[in-house]
Order: structure tokens, then C-alpha cells, then sequence
């Protein structure tokens, strides 16, 4: 994870010359995949085949293989592949490459995903995940039955006869479980294709980019603002007057929609709609697999939300901010390291500087947004890597696009590329 597996498969297809390509993979990624294939000088189609209009002219390219990129999330893919019980031709056409990222939502050999996936050919097949068996090593043979047909063999249970240790289980099918693998690495060498990356440094940090797209609401909301620097909430007019504030409110409405209360103060409702925070549960549980995190963000008011969310959803949320005391801070702090705390949401300005040990506590950090100050941004990210963290730090930015999130990105890099070569830069005589 976090080796830049998009990136790969994106000049995988550059160098096979593939004109259709089928992209299976979770919808939050679509975008991330979209731009990438873009910045690497893909000039295929990017179709996204959906329940909208144009979601159906992609659909209809795609039955008569126009040449581009065919994107479906997972769950879209396993219902157009059937109907009823009886399977669809939707996936009976045979594209230059097929590619399935976060392969590992297949690994249930009875599961509908699985079988919806047999039915996909193509010339050349390519599947990515940081996880490939899932859960346990049984998940191996659906994943790579569908990558190799004529290799893996056809029956599963031979297959666990050939390469799974098994222990006895009263309540398993045959009284046999797997618990792992007989001789640990044979299976993956033995496979004709099988490329993995890891990391050799200790302390490895992993970044990653996820683009979103706003709601209705929050995309309408963000071009008044940006275009006339008013918009309408609940009938009424939030007006912005100087450049300052209408920076940061275009910030806040890439975090969610805001409103307005009884004392004409901009708040953000518990129930907000926010793209970010619908994405951001999907992040926790996948990319970092239900393991602690600290998530960021410019915005107190924010903070408390996804707080509130996130308790709301049965996790163990602890807020940071300005309106913390520095008792309830260390409290805060001692809960996350122990454990009993899972998620802490912090201000970026009020947890930057002056805090040691969170290290202890977690390997990833979930970014909601960054902070103007790209000081701030890069000191914050060393509250998690540095020195005495043992595993590898995953990252993970969520940025809105075509909004502010994507200028702010771009601006800071060019700041910190420019920081670099000033202090590398050999002094004259």
C-alpha cells in the first residue's frame, strides 16, 4: 500500500497500448485514477459507467468497445453482470486490459463479486491490493483463479490440499479450516506473475492523494462564493467582503456544507452533507483497516463534527483544538496512546508544534484538508513520523477537485521545492 500502485498500472497500459481498458475499483478512487492517467499522457476517454446519462452512452461505448477507459465501481459492476439469477453479456466482451484495483473485495470464492468476475476476459489482466487473500490465505485461489485459469486448479479444495495448512474444525465444510499457508511463500513464488513491493527503511512514509467530487450543494455553494462571493443558505445570504474570508470560506465549503444560525455566525450542522466525511469512513476502514489515525484539519468547527460523526458511528473520537485545555489535551493524548481512544481530530495550528508522542499512538494521518500555512502542514506531519515510530506511516489527503484544496496543494509543493533549492544552492566565493 502506498507504493504507487495507480501510477504502475497507468504505464503498464501506456506500454502494452491498451485502446480499452476496463477499471474495476471502489468509487473513491476514480478520480485519483482519472488524473493520473491524464498527467501520464493517457489520451483515451475517461467513461464512467454509472446510472446517469452519460454513465449509459459509456455503457453503450463500451458494448461496442470503443476505444477508452472504462471506469465502475465494484458494486455497479457485480449488478449489471447479472440478471436475476441468470448472468448479463455486460461483461462478455474481451478488452485489451482489465484492471482491478483493491482486487481483494473478490477473495470470497462465494461471494457474487467473485463469480461476476469470472466472467471478465481480457488479454492481459492486472490486480492490485495490499491485502490479495483479504483476511486469511484461503482467499488466494479466487483471486488468482480468475488471473490464471489453467494454472490454479480447478478445485478449490484440491488446492487447499496442495497449499494450505488446515486444522480440524467441527463447524468448517469438510471438518477442515485453513489457518495459513503450508510453507510460507510458496504459493506467491510460484504464481507466473507476482510483484510485491515493501519497504526496507524503517519509518517509511506512504502519501497519498484521494480526489473527491463536492455535493450539488457544496459545489453550488463553492462557485457563488467563488464567482460573486455570496451565496444563498436556507434562505439566506452568506455575502464575503475581503479576499481573506473568502479564502477561508472557500476552504470550509470543500469541507461541507455549511449554514447559518440564529446569530448570523457560519456553522457546520452534525448533519451536514460532506463529501469528505462520506469518504473519509471508507479510508478508515479500508486504506487504514480500522487501526488508530489521527485526522486534520484547518476548521474547529469541523473538527467537532466529524467528532460528533464518528462517535455517532460507534468509534472513539477525542477533538484538539484551541477550545481544549491543555489538561484535557494530555488526557486526550494518553487515551490515544493506550488505545482506548481510536481516532483523535485535530486543528492543524493547535497540535503542529510542542507534541511529542502520538508516534506511539498511530501510523496514519487522514488529511481533511491543509492549512494555509505550509509550515504548519509540514510540522504536523511530523508529529506522527519521526523518530521512535517503528512502523510505516501511511498519509492520506483528501482533495476536492477543481477547488481550492488542489491550489493550496500545488502552491505549497512549489514553496517547498523552492525552500530546497534555496538551501542546497552552493555558495559563492
Amino acid at each position: 500500500m502506498g507504493a504507487g500502485k495507480t501510477l504502475k498500472a497507468v504505464e503498464v497500459a501506456k506500454a502494452l497500448g491498451s485502446k480499452t481498458i476496463l477499471l474495476i475499483a471502489p468509487l473513491n478512487t476514480r478520480l485519483g485514477w482519472q488524473v493520473t492517467f491524464e498527467r501520464q499522457g493517457v489520451d483515451l476517454p475517461f467513461r464512467w459507467i454509472n446510472s446517469r446519462s452519460a454513465g449509459q452512452k459509456a455503457k453503450e461505448d463500451w458494448f461496442w468497445q470503443q476505444p477508452g477507459i472504462y471506469f465502475v465501481g465494484v458494486e455497479l459492476f457485480v449488478r449489471l453482470g447479472w440478471e436475476g439469477k441468470t448472468r448479463s453479456k455486460m461483461w462478455s466482451h474481451k478488452p485489451d486490459l482489465v484492471l482491478f484495483d483493491e482486487v481483494h473485495r473478490s477473495q470470497n470464492r462465494k461471494s457474487k463479486t467473485h463469480k461476476t468476475l469470472k466472467q471478465v476476459k481480457g488479454k492481459f489482466k492486472l490486480a492490485m491490493s495490499g491485502t490479495p487473500t483479504g483476511n486469511n490465505f484461503d482467499g488466494a485461489w479466487a483471486v488468482t483463479k480468475w488471473l490464471w485459469p489453467t494454472v490454479i486448479e480447478n478445485s478449490y479444495w484440491s488446492w487447499v490440499n496442495n497449499w494450505c495448512a488446515t486444522e480440524y474444525d467441527h463447524f468448517a465444510p469438510g471438518g477442515k479450516k485453513v489457518v495459513g499457508e503450508k510453507k510460507p511463500g510458496a504459493f506467491f513464488n510460484y504464481l507466473p506473475c507476482y510483484v510485491r513491493l515493501e519497504s526496507e527503511v524503517e519509518a517509511e512514509l506512504q502519501e497519498e492523494q484521494v480526489y473527491i467530487e463536492l455535493t450539488r450543494e457544496q459545489r453550488k455553494a463553492y462557485n457563488d462564493l467563488e464567482e460573486k462571493m455570496v451565496t444563498w443558505l436556507q434562505d439566506r445570504p452568506l455575502v464575503v467582503e475581503f479576499p481573506i474570508s473568502l479564502r477561508a470560506r472557500l476552504r470550509q465549503a470543500t469541507l461541507g456544507l455549511f449554514s447559518i444560525d440564529d446569530e448570523d455566525n457560519v456553522v457546520f450542522d452534525n448533519d451536514c452533507k460532506s463529501q469528505k466525511i462520506d469518504v473519509m469512513f471508507d479510508i478508515l476502514e479500508d486504506e487504514f483497516e480500522d487501526e488508530t489515525a489521527l485526522i486534520l484539519t484547518d476548521s474547529r468547527k469541523f473538527a467537532d463534527v466529524v467528532v460528533s460523526r464518528l462517535n455517532r458511528d460507534g468509534k472513539t473520537a477525542m477533538p484538539w483544538h484551541g477550545n481544549i485545555s491543555d489538561a484535557k489535551r494530555q488526557e486526550t493524548k494518553e487515551a490515544f496512546v493506550s488505545g482506548s481512544c481510536q481516532y483523535v481530530v485535530a486543528v492543524i495550528s493547535a497540535i503542529a508544534e510542542g507534541v511529542d508522542g502520538l508516534q506511539h499512538a498511530t501510523r496514519n494521518v487522514l488529511w481533511m484538508n491543509r492549512s494555509d500555512n505550509r509550515i504548519l502542514n509540514e510540522q504536523v506531519a511530523k508529529r506522527v513520523h519521526r523518530r521512535g515510530q517503528e512502523r510505516t506511516v501511511r498519509s492520506v489527503e483528501l482533495i476536492a477537485i477543481d477547488t481550492y484544496d488542489s491550489g493550496v496543494l500545488s502552491s505549497q509543493i512549489q514553496k517547498a521545492v523552492d525552500m530546497n533549492r534555496t538551501l542546497k544552492e552552493q555558495r559563492g566565493d
